[in-house]
């Protein structure tokens, strides 16, 4: 025979209340799981001073390829930025090597090197020098594919006895040519005046 426990009334009522709060916990936990948990913040912004990767008190750089130097690159305090591949120089100087060894000496107050393309982006008080030959400009970019110099903006040429100012010059740095696609104004300057004895 089968014996049917019986509950009384108390220990119904019990089992109820026990039933019912777990159930009331687990749907608790459930929708706590589901709505109550919040996204983590966005990581904070980076500031321009955490966006350098390495800053350097001074630079100096030599591109040698195959058959001889090609360039030069000085300058006073440099920041490389990985996520750029760009290096910003202050204080820049470069010396650019042509063909014969002779070389074209360039100024700027700041500068970026691009590690990836070798391109240079000089700006600021651009000043060229190659002999007595002196060419002064805000902005010159060198393109290594091209081994040229570009000022595409203002630029004045001045050599001892001839100033000419214009616009877009290209220096190609391995030969010794110049190409200046706006001309404004030629002068020629005056002599200083011989004494005869």
């Amino acid at each position: 025979m089968i014996r049917v426990k019986k509950w009384t009334s108390a220990q119904g009522r019990r089992r109820k209340w026990i039933l019912l709060l777990s159930l009331v916990v687990l749907l608790g936990g459930g929708a706590w799981g589901i709505f109550g948990r919040r996204p983590p913040p966005p990581p904070p912004k980076q500031t321009p001073a955490e966006e350098t990767t390495a800053r350097m008190e001074t630079l100096a750089m030599t591109e040698i390829p195959e058959g001889g130097k090609r360039w030069v690159l000085e300058g006073l305090k440099a920041d490389y930025h990985k996520e750029r591949l760009e290096i910003a120089v202050t204080e820049v100087k470069v010396v650019f090597y042509e063909e014969s060894g002779e070389p074209i000496y360039v100024k700027a107050r700041e500068g970026v090197f691009n590690t990836k393309t070798r391109v240079m982006t000089l700006r600021g008080d651009v000043v060229m020098d190659r002999g007595d030959f002196h060419v002064t400009t805000s902005l010159a970019i060198y393109k290594p594919d091209e081994k040229v110099l570009v000022a595409p903006e203002d630029v004045v040429m001045e050599t001892p006895r001839i100033k000419v100012t214009g616009k877009d010059l290209r220096v190609k740095t391995a030969e010794k040519k110049l190409i200046l696609a706006q001309h404004r104004l030629t002068e020629i300057k005056s002599a200083p005046a011989r004494t005869v004895q």
